[in-house]
């Protein structure tokens, strides 16, 4: 096991079945203040930190053990329905908190005869969730 989303979406690699993502995007930040002060320059407060970000691209292969569709189902429903879990990876968190995913974006690559689908690019966005 590579790493999980909750316990709907498992990465994994064996020799049955390939399901990981290509690269990992995290984005952390602060909130600030700017405060204007005539005649000086404006003075920045730090207001706490901010929601962290991250980006996973995905290929969803039939050749490689996984069901393309199934998965994508699986995401549509987690992101619809505000579905927040933690992000393990190497059994351990991402962040302290869960992820909620706020997006996927998908593109569907190799159908077969009878509108199985057999290859898919996806990309999730999960957003912290507190």
């Amino acid at each position: 096991m590579i790493g999980t989303i909750g316990p709907t979406i498992i990465f994994t690699v064996s020799d049955q079945c390939v399901f990981t993502f290509e690269s990992l995007s995290r984005e952390i930040s602060g909130r600030w203040a700017i405060h204007e002060t005539p005649g000086t320059k404006p003075r920045a407060e730090f207001l706490g930190p901010g929601l962290q970000s991250i980006t996973l691209p995905i290929t969803l292969s039939a050749t490689l053990g996984v069901r393309p569709r199934r998965v994508l189902e699986r995401i549509e429903e987690m992101v619809e329905t505000g579905t927040a879990e933690y992000f393990i990876l190497g059994f351990r968190p991402v962040g302290k908190n869960r992820f909620r995913l706020t997006g996927s974006s998908e593109s569907w690559d190799l159908i077969y005869n009878r509108g199985e689908l057999a290859r898919a690019k996806l990309t999730i966005t999960l957003e912290e969730y507190v």
